[in-house]
């Protein structure tokens, strides 16, 4: 157990560590090549409302708490769908299977179609937000905006989860090494 003395010269070093610049940081490339190696399930990230319908694949969604339920989402600050979401104040996140690589490419911008044209390419219902989920995920969860934290290039949303629908069974799709992938069971 630390000791007073010893517990305020780590909150001391805590300070410099996040306080301070540090040239010792690793670059950015450095730090996508490492990420790269990481395996992240796909989602598309939607919304609806006031300020108009948008959303985006995502492979930066990941839970913070069952109580209350929230999701953590991040969201390039440049992208026309995270103003959307952010003014309108709700999201749903739609866990992506592995047959559904070519929806992932779609919403991700691939081809440049146009925003309202995506969701013309699949079977999309709502939740309690409105705000639209893909019936062919592996679940949807239908969230409001909490909280938003600005991080560098992207917001980081928090979202409190209000409906949850597991609409179809089916191996995730999984974004590792710049490629899609899916899981095998090792046991």
């Amino acid at each position: 157990m630390l000791g007073q003395t010893d517990t305020a010269a780590v909150d001391v070093a805590a300070a410099r560590l996040t306080d301070s610049p540090c040239a010792d940081r690793v670059s950015a490339d450095e730090f996508r090549e490492a990420l790269s190696k990481l395996a992240t399930p796909v989602s598309i990230v939607a919304t609806n409302g006031a300020h108009g319908v948008a959303g985006f694949t995502c492979s930066a969604v990941c839970s913070i708490t069952d109580d209350p339920p929230t999701l953590m989402v991040c969201s390039n600050r440049k992208s026309f769908a995270n103003s959307i979401i952010r003014a309108n104040g709700v999201l749903c996140v739609s866990s992506l299977s592995a047959e559904q690589i070519a929806l992932s490419q779609l919403f991700s911008g691939v081809g440049k179609v146009p925003m309202s044209d995506r969701f013309n390419e699949a079977d999309w219902g709502i939740l309690a937000t409105g705000a639209p989920y893909c019936k062919g995920s592996r679940v949807a969860l239908d969230c409001r905006v909490a909280h938003v934290r600005e991080v560098g290039s992207h917001s980081v949303i928090f979202a409190e989860v209000l409906a949850i629908v597991h609409a179809t069974p089916g191996d995730p799709l999984i974004y590792h090494s710049r490629s899609y992938a899916t899981i095998r069971n090792v046991i």
